[in-house]
Parts: structure tokens; C-alpha cells; sequence
């Protein structure tokens, strides 16, 4: 892995603002489409530019939950809060809650976020509700995913400090209010022109998220004394999935090289596509695609084996 210069690979508030000039870009197109044409067809694409542009915010609140999208700590926080508030995610509890997975990824059972793939418990009904899903698209997952870890206040309890938990549950009492008096006032509006937009987002999330740590041998520490690994002992741990050229970029802010991110996650997004990391998990999309969804969704969520996920491996730059 090639070191970073981080005085010259910084935080830019330049470089943020000019990024933020693609979903802006998408959510014009995708709102002109969606209410100015009595067409289907342009209906349909519209939703589609709409779809992009929510999973960017998602992106974008990633990246500025970080604080390091721009080079303003405020900027970072206010842009967070927006894009939270856009996908429907409180950002205090994304902010704190995605920390503790940067500090235990290697360690399954320690990382809040996947804990949850420990030893499941299924009955028949829901293990078929997930192959189901998995195989239909159905972002089941996605869905699980946020209101399981940012909306649900008994993880919350149980994995951030008291003092920190009362600024966690006013930003989702204003955000669960501002919501209420939307729908109240403009439902119609929201249930035809954002809401199959959102959930089609929903989707596209559900292939990012699942791809980044998915099906990938993770230890488990049970009641063993472990330490947090550190950022370059994670990459291990994460799988990146790679488009051609300038896509990943462009479209995704970079978002796909999730092996990067892990090695160097304050570093700002579009300074990933020049980190020099390869490792057997960095796939092109379509082979991970392709071999994610020849296992059922139990199989590809909650377990192992020797099967690996995509068969063409690709080297980070070459996407740049």
C-alpha cells in the first residue's frame, strides 16, 4: 500500500462544493422529468436520476459523518444533518454508531453493525423472507440495516455512552416530527413523486452495503479480551467493487473502494481512487454481482465459505 500525503490529499471545501454539483445535477434532472411530462417512460427516468441522487446523499452522509468531505467541520456537520435528514437516517446516531464499526470491523460480534449475522435464528418463515428478497431485490437488508442500527434506541442504548444518548434521541424527535408534518401536509406529493424514487435507492444500497463486508471470513471474539484492530489490518476484512473508469467516481464518490476507505477512513473521498491497495476481495461489480446472487441471501449475509465472490479480480487503479 503506497503512503498517503495527507497534507496534500486534505479535506476541500473546493473540491467538496464542485462534487456536490453531480446530485444536484441528478435531483434537477430527476424532478423535471418526474412532474413536467404526462409519460410513464419519463416518469420512469425520472425516478431512476431521483434514485441516484438519494443514494448520493447516503454517500454524502457517509463522507461528511466523517468530517472529511470538507475541510469546515461545520460544513461537514450542516451537509450531514441535510443528507441524513434527505435519506432518513438521525445523523448524531449515524455519526457515533458508524464510528464503533471503523474501531471492531474484525471482530464480527463487536462491530454494531454486524453483530447481528452471529449465529442467527431463523425460523422457516424468515429465512425464506430473506432468499425471497435477496433474489427479488427487495432491499430487505437496507432496511433492516438503518432502522436496525440508527433507529433502534436499544443498540443505541447498548453501545453508546449515556452522556451522548440524549443529543441522539432529540435529533430523531425533530427528524420523526419534520417527517410527520411532511406527510401530513403533502403526502400525495411525497407517496407519488419521492417514494418509489427512495425505495428504487433502496435497492441500489442494498448491493453497496452488502458488498463491503458480506461473505468475507470475519473473527469473532465471544468474551476473549480483544483489542481494535488497526485501519491497515482491516482491509482484510472489506471487499471494494470496481466500474470502469471515471464511474466510480462520478457516480458513487468513490463509495465502491471500500478497501481504501477502511485503510484510510479520513481520508476524503475523492482521494480515494489513488490509493495503491489490491487484495483478493477487490472484484469488478458485475463479477460480484453475478456471484452474490448465485447464493441464497442467508447463505450470502450470514455465512462463509470457500466460494469466493467474483472471479475476476481487478487492481484499485485502474479505475483512475
Amino acid at each position: 500500500m503506497a503512503d498517503i500525503n495527507y497534507k496534500t490529499h486534505k479535506p476541500s471545501t473546493g473540491k467538496g462544493l464542485l462534487f456536490l454539483i453531480i446530485p444536484v445535477f441528478f435531483a434537477f434532472i430527476g424532478c423535471f422529468l418526474t412532474v413536467s411530462f404526462e409519460s410513464l417512460v419519463l416518469y420512469g427516468i425520472g425516478q431512476i436520476f431521483l434514485a441516484v441522487f438519494f443514494f448520493q446523499c447516503f454517500i454524502l452522509l457517509h463522507e461528511c459523518g466523517h468530517l472529511s468531505f470538507f475541510k469546515s467541520k461545520v460544513l461537514n456537520k450542516l451537509t450531514g444533518h441535510l443528507m441524513a435528514f434527505i435519506t432518513i437516517i438521525p445523523f448524531q446516531s449515524w455519526v457515533l454508531i458508524h464510528n464503533l464499526h471503523h474501531k471492531w470491523t474484525g471482530y464480527r460480534d463487536k462491530d454494531p453493525t454486524t453483530e447481528g449475522t452471529v449465529a442467527p435464528k431463523f425460523n422457516g418463515v424468515l429465512k425464506s423472507l430473506i432468499n425471497v428478497s435477496w433474489l427479488l431485490y427487495i432491499p430487505l437488508f437496507t432496511v433492516g440495516y438503518r432502522l436496525g442500527n440508527y433507529w433502534n434506541v436499544g443498540k443505541l442504548k447498548k453501545h453508546l455512552q449515556d452522556r451522548k444518548l440524549p443529543l441522539v434521541y432529540l435529533n430523531m424527535f425533530i427528524q420523526l416530527l419534520v417527517y410527520f408534518i411532511l406527510i401530513f401536509f403533502f403526502h400525495k406529493w411525497i407517496f407519488q413523486f419521492i417514494l418509489p424514487a427512495y425505495i428504487l435507492s433502496l435497492m441500489i444500497s442494498d448491493l453497496f452495503i452488502l458488498s463491503q463486508h458480506s461473505h468475507i471470513e470475519i473473527p469473532i471474539a465471544d468474551d476473549k479480551n480483544v483489542k481494535p484492530k488497526r485501519f491497515s489490518e482491516q482491509v482484510q476484512y472489506t471487499r471494494s467493487v470496481t466500474f470502469f473508469k471515471g464511474i466510480g467516481k462520478l457516480f458513487f464518490f468513490n463509495f465502491n473502494l471500500h478497501e481504501a476507505h477502511h485503510a484510510n477512513p479520513s481520508l476524503p473521498a475523492y482521494h480515494l481512487d489513488e490509493v495503491d491497495i489490491k487484495t483478493a476481495n477487490t472484484v469488478s461489480f458485475m463479477s460480484y454481482l453475478k456471484d452474490a446472487k448465485s447464493l441464497k441471501g442467508t447463505e450470502f449475509i450470514f455465512t462463509t465459505s470457500d466460494k469466493k465472490i467474483g472471479d475476476k479480480k481487478i487492481d484499485i487503479k485502474s479505475n483512475k
